[in-house]
């Protein structure tokens, strides 16, 4: 294996188990010159020599989190604890990305979002704003979540589905679209702009104030 980077002797300023890395080689993805200094790491664990993943920055990846193949984390991001972001992940801004979550795909996680439980983020989904995606929830394909959303317990978020202002959504809640709601139980809610209509099932709690929903099973 071929180290594409070494970890040197220059100290984060908080916290004494991270030090910053230096690239032995050029990287054509991240635009990395040989010498070149990257963001932080607590050891060799934390970032593969394989494929052209980087840390970049003032970004921080600790504990037993791992990156791998082409991802990319940069900015203020911190990503720890048993962590993963592979394939072409990007993780940036100030959010954090935590517990046993995964990123994947050529998923973007970035501005304050916090990412954590056992989240999963892939294919082209887009998480940002202040948003949380926690405990089995997952995000993928197209989807979008952002501003102050939650998406937790089992809820599903996929196809071109776009949560964001404050809606939380939980249980396990499958969306597609920006405007369908699919239940476990087969119930449909369509969203609009004034109420929610709830058809094809009983209703499931809802709760809904101008652009708030929280929507969960009963």
């Amino acid at each position: 294996m071929k180290r594409k980077y070494e970890i040197t002797d220059i100290q984060h300023p908080e916290n004494p188990k991270l030090f910053r890395i230096r690239a032995l080689h050029d990287m054509k993805k991240p635009h990395i010159k040989s010498g070149e200094i990257g963001g932080y790491i607590e050891h060799e664990g934390n970032l593969s020599h394989d494929g052209e993943c980087w840390v970049h920055s003032k970004a921080v990846v600790s504990g037993n989190a791992h990156i791998s193949d082409d991802a990319q984390i940069s900015g203020n991001a911190q990503v720890y604890d048993t962590a993963q972001v592979y394939d072409n992940a990007q993780v940036y801004g100030n959010t954090q990305v935590y517990g046993d979550t995964q990123v994947s795909g050529n998923a973007k996680v970035y501005d304050h979002a916090y990412v954590f439980d056992d989240a999963r983020i892939y294919d082209h989904a887009k998480v940002y704003g202040n948003c949380q995606i926690y405990e089995s929830a997952s995000v993928s394909e197209e989807a979008q979540v952002f501003d102050n959303a939650q998406i937790f317990d089992a809820a599903c978020l996929y196809g071109d589905a776009v949560i964001n202002e404050n809606m939380e959504i939980s249980g396990e809640s499958y969306i597609k679209s920006a405007s369908q709601i699919y239940y476990a139980d087969r119930v449909t809610a369509f969203f609009d702009i004034h109420r929610i209509l709830v058809v094809n099932g009983s209703s499931p709690d809802i709760e809904y104030h101008k652009t708030l929903a929280i929507l969960k099973l009963s």
